[in-house]
């Protein structure tokens, strides 16, 4: 086939990867060629579907397959709330679940082969179990107080402390807004949020770095629950206050926000407010490091307030927070240091294993840069932010 000949794609693969382009952030150009190719303005030739597979991470291949492939994410079984992404999952989804489930792989025998037992706490809770006593236990776990959000400022503080903590825990803690380290893929937070994966040995929890400060809070908390009742969770509930979801995410939800917002403080504080429910809420979010949307769920299952004006507040606390997010887009600015950026993506238990493992020759150096997507200098970099050398 010749580069610059025009090639026959059928139509349900150029619908197809229109959607696949569009959930992955792909470039405005890249969309406005598929665009041409579907209303049949253009034909595209075979350099141009050369450069739109690699721009939009899609075998090349397919393009020339009579319907579109079925591409299977195993995660996607367990989602939040459905919805027609996950119905479709992007191949940056795809591709990042595929890459910290080899991560967890590897670190499960990394574990094992080094003589550890299984982590005693996943699959320990039941979601018949009390949510009060599950979140009592999980925060013994972890060595906190009931009140031990009064130690931060903010929601941001909480979560790094929070994350040092799960993971020193034993359970891998990833974060990344990209898919490795490609800046030009990233990962859409209104795909997903986070997801776990889990194992006894090497509970994961990945969380999106594009999502709010407050939405990563609440995601850590709500997965780390998934990994106490033993359950592979797909998180992409918006606001964490959804109904229609199953009743493993209504106990994953209560107990996440009782960590967060405990009953008895709540009750307490409530009452040394004053004004109508929106100002209470407002004020009770000067307390506690958590989201409008999380407070606002606990009035309702506290009793504070009814159906009606829960549905009313949730209208506007919506209204308000995409106003905000569309304002920090716009903001939004690129840079930064580029090695602080890449420590905080890995869990540094798992980075200073695979430094250990690769300097006694057991793992390959070149499968650790692979894992990694870095190189020898970067590695070595990353090694020295994590502590292992």
């Amino acid at each position: 086939m010749m580069p610059g000949v025009s090639v026959n794609v059928k139509p349900a693969i150029l619908d197809w990867a229109m959607q696949k382009a569009q959930m992955g952030s792909a470039s405005s150009s890249v969309i406005d060629m598929i665009a041409k190719w579907i209303s049949g303005e253009k034909t595209p030739t075979f350099n141009q579907i050369e450069d739109v597979s690699r721009k939009i991470s899609i075998p090349f291949g397919y393009f020339f397959l009579e319907k579109p492939p079925v591409e299977e994410c195993k995660i996607v079984e367990f989602r939040t709330v459905d919805s027609i992404s996950l119905q479709n999952p992007s191949r940056n989804l795809i591709d990042t679940v595929d890459l910290m489930a080899s991560v967890q792989e590897w670190m499960a025998e990394y574990n094992k082969d080094n003589g550890a037992s299984e982590y005693s706490f996943v699959g320990c809770a039941k979601i018949s179990d009390s949510v009060v006593d599950t979140a009592d236990r999980i925060r013994k776990e972890l060595g906190l107080g009931t009140n031990w959000f009064d130690d931060f400022k903010s929601s941001a503080e909480a979560y790094r402390s929070l994350r040092n903590s799960i993971m020193e825990l034993g359970v891998l803690v990833m974060m990344n807004g990209v898919v490795g380290n490609n800046t030009h893929r990233t990962l859409n937070v209104e795909e997903f949020r986070a997801f776990t994966l889990v194992d006894p040995y090497a509970p994961l929890i990945f969380i999106n770095s594009r999502d709010t400060e407050n939405g990563k809070l609440f995601s850590l908390l709500h997965e780390l629950v998934h990994i106490w009742i033993g359950i592979d969770n797909f998180y992409n509930d918006t606001y964490g206050i959804s109904s229609k979801v199953s009743k493993e995410e209504q106990f994953c939800n209560a107990v996440a926000a009782e960590i967060l917002v405990p009953d008895m403080l709540f009750s307490e504080e409530w009452v040394k407010q004053s004004g109508d429910s929106e100002n209470r809420i407002n004020e009770l979010g000067k307390r506690f490091v958590c989201s409008r949307f999380v407070l606002l769920r606990k009035a309702l299952d506290t009793g504070k307030i009814d159906q009606n004006e829960f549905g009313r507040l949730l209208n506007l606390f919506q209204k308000r927070f995409k106003a905000a997010q569309d304002q920090k887009q716009d903001k939004s600015s690129g840079g930064g240091d580029f090695y602080r950026t890449l420590s905080t993506k890995w869990d540094r238990r798992f980075i200073q294993a695979l430094y250990a493992s690769a300097q006694s020759g057991r793992t390959p150096y070149r499968d650790v840069y692979r894992m990694t997507n870095t190189t020898g200098k970067t590695f070595h970099e990353l090694v020295g932010k994590a502590g292992g050398i």
